[in-house]
């Protein structure tokens, strides 16, 4: 690994709540409000906890091979054409990752802010954004967070003590009037986005100063995240009520929409949207700069600055066809996630059984 790319573990953890925050806030509060209705505060709290222990798996099954990248893992494990096609199968989950948060902000730009822009020219934007700041390298990436930090758990703050007054508890009743299958279901969004999608920090781990991330360091950030889920779903019931949660395409939005302070203090909700794009961008940002080290790593190149112009190729088009619209973009939702969760079972749980059984086979032909 190069020296300049080496991050420190403060910085690691900034880069774990951006993550985690990332771009749940523009769909996580519906999901889980059509799965279990005024029930989704539960739902978030039973999915914050399994997110929990999946995170913890993820961060077990990374100490279990020091300094080795999901990439180098899958090659120790499997061997050089069944790791690699595993790899491959990783890679394609993290650029259709990256191009759907692209897609995110480019739907919500031109649905809700401006209408009359063409969506190609906002993913083109982005898009070049986020690889300008993925050839800066991790470090940049790292520090750049560091700075806007404060300012993003500012504004969260200042939100969400604005939007306490527009709350009324009636919308949570009746409590626990969702059959368990369904607040289940709702938490498993929960789960899937985004502590499914951390499997891309297992990129980053081989990258910091000190010698490893204590479980301790690695769970305040996750713990922080979990917090911010649950208070984002169980406002959006709150403020706007299970229905229009529901069938709101961005309902943490129309949620930031209905402050007002004495009719004086109104239409705040650019305050949601910095905070939105930001933790979009390097939610966004970390997978990108995961998918370009990976490839390089994958095919032996000396600099992974030689993808970035034909990997904006890539994702400006991927943006663009990956759904014809903003409504089926929403619908596709529940396949994601079970996508997401597979990745999990399979890239990482079905990887370390094979690792078990070869040290067991090892073992006792060593013992014979």
């Amino acid at each position: 690994m190069q020296a300049e790319q080496r991050v420190s573990v403060r910085q690691m953890k900034v880069l774990l709540i951006f993550f985690i925050v990332g771009d749940l806030m523009w769909y996580l509060p519906s999901y889980t409000a059509s799965a279990a209705d005024q029930d989704a505060w539960m739902a978030a709290l039973l999915g914050v906890g399994l997110g929990i222990g999946v995170s913890s798996f993820i961060y077990w099954f990374g100490s279990r091979f020091p300094g080795m990248t999901i990439i180098g893992i899958h090659r120790h494990v499997l061997g050089k054409f069944a790791g690699g096609i595993f790899s491959l199968l990783f890679l394609i989950h993290l650029l259709s990752n990256g191009s759907a948060q692209i897609r995110v902000i480019g739907d919500f730009m031109t649905t809700q802010m401006m209408t009359e822009t063409p969506l190609r020219v906002v993913l083109f934007l982005f898009a070049a954004v986020i690889l300008i700041s993925v050839r800066t390298g991790l470090t940049v990436i790292a520090r750049t967070g560091q700075v806007f930090f404060m300012m993003f758990m500012l504004l969260f703050t200042i939100l969400i003590l604005l939007l306490i007054p527009e709350s009324e508890p009636s919308k949570i009743l009746p409590i626990a009037s969702h059959s368990a299958a369904d607040i289940i279901r709702g938490g498993l969004f929960v789960v899937a986005f985004p502590y499914c999608q951390m499997t891309v920090f297992l990129m980053l781990f081989p990258l910091l100063e000190e010698e490893r991330l204590s479980l301790k360091q690695y769970m305040v950030p996750v713990l922080m995240g979990g917090a911010v889920i649950i208070i984002v779903v169980t406002l959006s019931i709150l403020v706007l009520g299970p229905y229009m949660t529901q069938h709101q395409l961005y309902s943490t939005y129309t949620m930031a929409k209905k402050i007002s302070i004495g009719n004086f203090l109104q239409r705040l909700e650019a305050i949601l949207v910095i905070n939105y794009l930001l933790s979009t961008y390097f939610k966004c940002v970390i997978t990108m700069y995961a998918f370009c080290s990976g490839v390089a790593q994958l095919f032996g190149l000396r600099d992974y600055k030689v993808l970035i112009l034909p990997l904006f190729l890539l994702i400006f088009g991927y943006s663009y066809v990956i759904s014809t619209n903003v409504v089926f973009f929403n619908s596709l939702g529940p396949a994601w996630a079970l996508w997401e969760m597979s990745n999990v079972i399979f890239l990482l749980g079905f990887v370390y059984v094979i690792h078990f059984l070869k040290g067991l086979m090892s073992g006792k032909l060593l013992n014979s």
